[in-house]
């Protein structure tokens, strides 16, 4: 609303009386002594009793006036010397009034003009000041006409007090007065520093909404971009809260028709659930108390949930069911979902389309097969020969014929048992890994692998030791596959053990099977390497440095037959002080057991 002319008028006048100035504040005194003067000068009946006082107080006041307007001028409006006005003022008007009539003169109440200045200034000081000055001014007739009565010098008396007793009203109201003007500046700059924070607030508040708009942006046009996996939200119930473009391409599924109350195990073959659920029926972590939407969520789904919440990592291969019926297989993450503030709204699948890796692997398995399988005949042809071209006794060969020959063979025998190797991944890939199970004694299967490798361990100037309980450990297995297993991690040992080192192999029975240990004070594996150990042709970097030879496919071999026997295995290894190889199988078989490689990976 805009101010009219009126209003800012009024708002000038005002400022004027808000803070007025000296002169001003001595307008009142000067215009009614000249009043005065002029009134006694022309009424007859307004008798001038001595003519110099009543000129001389005249004189006072308008010399005061002088001095008000000259510190008006130079801005001046407070001080003592601006007080020092009125007080000049009750002494001018102390002599006007002696020289028009004395304590009868009429113009003695003028007095009270400079007294309401005086009195309003701070400090209950100047209440006697008036009280001093205003007895001043009323006694100075009796100066020089003394009274003849007592009640004439008691009027020179009770009219300072009079006087002093206003001044006290006056001072203590505009002491009042002062407190309020002070609160009033008080509470307008509080307000106008609220006002200056609000501003600052609202300023920074757009500029967070920016920046929220921005991130949102930025978050949008990234969740827009996942096409290569899906990703893929949901609350505790299981239920589809968030459904990404990499979902509508995996899954064939809209965004809308994804997140029409649609549950998550819908997407899961229940075999894969089976499995699962299977696979975690034994986990610590409890799943009935998760809260869920209805009792039917598939308890493979609550068992991924139970880990998730348990801070385990969740991770795997699954096949996932799209919304025309088939089946993809996919790498599967879950992880909690939480809001800003930390609790748990839900869980995060994501998940990858595997089936370029799956053909991939197929093809590379079938490839390495056929490879082996067709190299597998003529190594074979080739060692045979050499065994008859070694022992024909009509065409006996020379000791160096016998060397070259004995190399020869030698080479082809590796040849052949990598050969083999390939062909026993290439089962494993393809889950046709067949076992013999039979009752054998897993003590005399280490007593004689650590038999076999004792030439080999004392060649290397390596002692080799078995720590075996005295009596038989039967347990139903197939004894030449961990034979081979155990074979393996003997062979290892020794390859990666110093000269002066020790390899020791250990069996024992553990509830419910038996584990084997095969530790050694080799030169180590660094622990980030450690989970790349079981990877077909991955080899450490200290086999690498120390020139081991090799090609990787042991420890494969050995943990895939594990597996199969539907037991577990670890490794624990420190640089430059050793490694331990650690498996446990179960006395008896399982009902069911893993057979993909993938899936043990």
């Amino acid at each position: 609303m805009r101010a009219t002319p009126l209003d800012r008028a009024e708002n000038r006048w005002y400022q004027v009386f808000d803070n007025p100035s000296p002169l001003l504040k001595q307008a009142p005194t000067v215009i009614a002594t000249v009043v005065a003067a002029i009134l006694t000068w022309w009424v007859p009946d307004l008798p001038i009793s001595r003519i110099a006082p009543a000129v001389a107080g005249v004189a006072v006041v308008l010399v005061a006036t002088v001095v008000a307007a000259v510190l008006t001028v130079r801005g001046v409006h407070e001080g003592w010397v601006v007080l020092l006005i009125p007080i000049v003022d009750i002494a001018g008007l102390g002599l006007f009034r002696t020289g028009t009539g004395g304590p009868a003169s009429l113009f003695s109440s003028l007095v009270l003009l400079p007294v309401v200045w005086l009195a309003a200034a701070p400090g209950i000081r100047w209440v006697f000041v008036v009280g001093g000055l205003t007895s001043i001014a009323l006694l100075m007739p009796y100066f020089t006409d003394p009274p003849e009565t007592s009640v004439e010098w008691l009027r020179g008396v009770v009219g300072p007090l009079v006087f002093s007793a206003v001044a006290a009203v006056i001072n203590q109201l505009s002491r009042q007065q002062r407190m309020r003007v002070e609160q009033a500046e008080e509470l307008v700059a509080e307000r106008t520093r609220s006002l200056s924070e609000n501003v600052a607030m609202i300023v920074q508040l757009r500029d967070k909404e920016r920046q929220y708009r921005e991130l949102l942006d930025s978050f949008e046009s990234l969740w827009s971009s996942i096409t290569a996996q899906a990703v893929i939200a949901t609350d505790r119930g299981g239920i589809v809260t968030a459904w990404n473009p990499g979902a509508v391409r995996l899954l064939g599924l809209p965004v809308d028709e994804a997140l029409g109350g649609i549950r998550i195990d819908r997407f899961f073959s229940s075999a894969a659930l089976s499995m699962l659920a299977a696979d975690n029926a034994e986990s610590p972590h409890a799943v009935d108390g998760l809260p869920m939407a209805d009792g039917a969520l598939a308890p493979g789904i609550r068992a991924l949930f139970a880990q998730a919440d348990a801070g385990l990592t969740v991770d795997g291969d699954i096949e996932v069911v799209t919304a025309g019926g088939t089946t993809v297989p996919a790498r599967v993450t879950v992880s909690p979902h939480k809001d800003g503030a930390g609790a748990q709204q839900g869980y995060l699948f994501v998940l990858t389309d595997e089936t370029r890796a799956v053909e991939v692997a197929r093809m590379k398995d079938e490839f390495v097969g056929m490879i082996s399988h067709e190299l597998r005949t003529p190594l074979s042809a080739i060692i045979g020969f050499l065994d008859l071209l070694q022992n024909d006794p009509a065409q006996p060969l020379t000791d160096d014929q016998q060397e070259f020959v004995g190399i020869i063979e030698r080479n082809a025998q590796r040849l052949l048992n990598l050969v083999g190797d390939l062909l026993f991944t290439a089962q494993v890939e393809s889950g046709r890994f067949p076992l013999e199970r039979e009752e054998a004694d897993v003590a005399a299967l280490v007593r004689s692998a650590v038999a076999s490798a004792g030439p080999h361990a004392q060649r290397e100037g390596i002692e080799l030791v078995a720590e075996v309980e005295p009596g038989a450990v039967p347990v139903f297995i197939d004894a030449g596959r961990v034979g081979q297993a155990i074979d393996n991690l003997l062979s290892n040992a020794i390859k990666f053990t110093p000269r002066g080192g020790t390899v020791t192999a250990r069996v024992r029975a553990v509830d419910g099977g038996v584990e084997f240990s095969i530790a050694d004070t080799g030169v180590g594996i660094p622990e980030d390497e450690q989970g790349m150990l079981f990877t077909r042709f991955f080899r450490a970097s200290t086999a690498t440095r120390n020139a081991v030879p090799g090609v990787g496919l042991g420890l494969t071999i050995t943990r895939a037959i594990v597996l199969a026997h539907g037991g577990t295995m670890e490794v624990s290894s420190q640089e430059g002080v050793g490694t331990e190889f650690r498996f446990i199988l179960p006395a008896a078989p399982r009902t069911e057991v893993l057979m993909s490689l993938s899936r043990a990976d």
